[in-house]
């Protein structure tokens, strides 16, 4: 009879373990936290299980107790009672070992994340990394003409990039990521961004096949290609079940906290996932900071582990805008102090990336305020920049940044003058009948002028205007349909001795087959950009040479006459034979 009811006590004890157990390995699977003490995740996950226990056992043990009631109104207090004491010692075992379990977790979250905060480690917070002070003509190379910048924003890029999905096979089932990150690749700058699946039942049609590759995006040209992969890109951010990549790096690195993930290419246009790991710097949780990175073949899902001097040259986005600009505004946020910090707020700036989070009423600019542009050094660098201004406002900047993506330095330059958005606010000004738009700036040298570099942009996303304004004094704008106009205009504006420009009066030929062929439009006329494989550089021809352009392909033999435009590597075609 005891065995009995030992046997049917223990029942509903398994089942509620069993149910709890289960439905944490649901949470598990959709939360995937690491298994490291500094995994915030990781707590908070145990902590649920824990509550899942208790709350399943004790629904167990009222299931159990009800049972008891129900033996003592049929065989008397004896049984009752005999049974009631196995019972109540062994919820008080089970409940009491699962409250002592979840109280340690939750001092471990609560006093782990106070000892890790800004509070009581204030200079370590500041000093986590080091702000190096850079020289503005040797790092910042003249901007001479556009083949040195990178006028092709984010929105831009997104624009003119997704069009490009129609050309690919089932194009319903795919969509093209937003991300467009500036890479070097070729000699070349390009936005780049993944092709990803439209939603899960557009994945389950296509995950056999996987993503057929990515977009490139000029960043000069605006010229938009959809490049296929030699084998299907399986892995990948918003891929399901053990291809989401975030579920494919857990398996392989169960202990690391991992931060964002980045696609670019190699040298030879294979595609890859680089993949930056944390570690907790200040305490427990506190100060997480990207220490290594996970580069993860899209194909084959092969990953590899880097440390951060080790990257291979051809990355350029490792370390995540979200972490340099942190760390940057720990740096100058906490200088003298988390109190300081708290109230006088005394030599505390902070960067516009920091000013577009708070996109209320007082900086609500009613046109694009996104906080960074991209840039590119005179080593060629791809970089961010963002601008530096006193923390109580954003009116002026007393200098800027440029962060690293892919050594993680933070370079400052002592630049005092108008913040971003003024300079904006006087571009769009020049030519506010047309209701341009123009791109967030960023730092370009002229003539050893720190100026503000803007595209504007018509309501379509296309790049109709290029826009310089002197940062020391904003109201010195210019605003053309060609950057070397807008240059030549500037160095009048700003009293600059303007250099002799090439005539392009000498006529030179070329035969040669073709290597590349787009179109554009420029000042409302059609054109054709060629690539020749026997001359380095771009031939623009207008389509009024000759409306038959349109029939040339890849490899056709063409001579052309041309002269140079005055931009490197750009030649004006005067004449198209073929």
């Amino acid at each position: 009879m005891k065995t009995n009811e030992k046997r049917n006590g223990a029942i509903p004890v398994i089942i509620a373990a069993a149910i709890a157990a289960m439905i944490s390995a649901v949470i598990y699977y959709f939360t995937l936290p690491a298994w490291n003490i500094s995994s915030v995740g990781m707590w908070v996950y145990i902590l649920i299980v824990l509550a899942l226990f208790l709350a399943t056992e004790s629904i167990a043990f009222a299931s159990d107790g009800a049972r008891v009631a129900h033996e003592f109104l049929m065989t008397g207090f004896d049984a009752f009672g005999g049974t009631k004491g196995t019972i109540s010692k062994r919820k008080k075992n089970v409940l009491k070992a699962l409250g002592i379990a979840m109280l340690a977790v939750l001092i471990i979250l609560i006093f782990g994340g106070l000892f890790s905060s800004t509070i009581f480690n204030a200079s370590s917070y500041s000093d986590l990394i080091f702000v190096e002070t850079g020289d503005f003509d040797a790092d910042i190379s003249e901007a001479e003409s556009l083949s040195s910048l990178a006028v092709v924003d984010m929105q831009t890029a997104e624009s003119v990039g997704d069009r490009t999905l129609a050309t690919a096979e089932n194009a319903s089932w795919y969509e093209v990521d937003d991300e467009y990150n500036l890479i070097e690749y070729g000699g070349t700058y390009y936005r780049i961004s993944s092709v990803c699946y439209s939603g899960f039942f557009k994945w389950c049609s296509a995950s056999s096949v996987g993503l057929p590759g990515y977009v490139l995006v000029n960043a000069v040209t605006q010229e938009a290609t959809l490049v296929s992969t030699s084998s299907p890109m399986l892995y990948s951010p918003d891929a399901y079940l053990s291809y989401d990549l975030t579920r494919h790096l857990r398996a392989q690195y169960p202990t690391y906290i991992f931060g964002d993930s980045y696609f670019e290419i190699d040298d030879d246009g294979n595609p890859y996932w680089i993949t930056s790991v944390r570690t907790a710097r200040v305490g427990l949780f506190g100060a997480m900071s990207e220490t290594a990175f996970v580069i993860t073949d899209a194909c084959t899902g092969e990953s590899t582990e880097y440390a951060g001097e080790d990257i291979p040259e051809w990355v350029d986005h490792a370390y995540s805008l979200e972490y340099l600009t942190t760390a940057a505004y720990w740096h100058y946020e906490f200088v003298d102090g988390w109190f300081n910090h708290a109230f006088s707020q005394t030599g505390v700036y902070r960067t516009s990336y920091y000013y577009s989070g708070y996109y209320d009423d007082e900086y609500d600019y009613g046109y694009s305020y996104d906080g960074y542009n991209t840039a590119i050094t005179s080593s060629g660098e791809v970089v961010f920049y963002v601008g530096l201004s006193p923390a109580n406002g954003a009116e002026s900047n007393i200098g800027f940044l440029l962060l690293s993506p892919s050594t993680g330095t933070i370079t400052y330059y002592a630049c005092a003058g108008a913040e971003e958005s003024s300079a904006q606010s006087a571009a769009e000004g020049v030519v506010q009948n047309l209701g341009y738009d123009a791109s967030f700036p960023t730092v370009v040298n002229i003539s050893g002028e720190p100026t503000y570099f803007m595209v504007l942009k018509d309501n379509a996303g296309l790049i109709r205007r290029y826009a310089l304004s002197n940062i020391a004094d904003y109201t010195k704008v210019v605003v053309s349909e060609t950057f070397d106009e807008a240059r030549l205009l500037y160095l009048e504006t700003i009293g600059a001795e303007i250099a002799d420009e090439p005539t392009g009066d000498d006529t030179l030929s070329l035969t040669s087959k073709i290597a590349s062929i787009s179109t554009a439009e420029i000042s409302g006329t059609t054109v054709f950009i060629y690539e020749f494989e026997d001359a380095d550089g771009l031939f623009v021809a207008s389509i009024s040479l000759s409306v038959r352009q349109i029939t040339l392909e890849v490899g056709d033999t063409v001579t052309v006459s041309y002269a140079a435009s005055g931009e490197d590597g750009v030649y004006n075609v005067s004449g198209i034979e073929w």
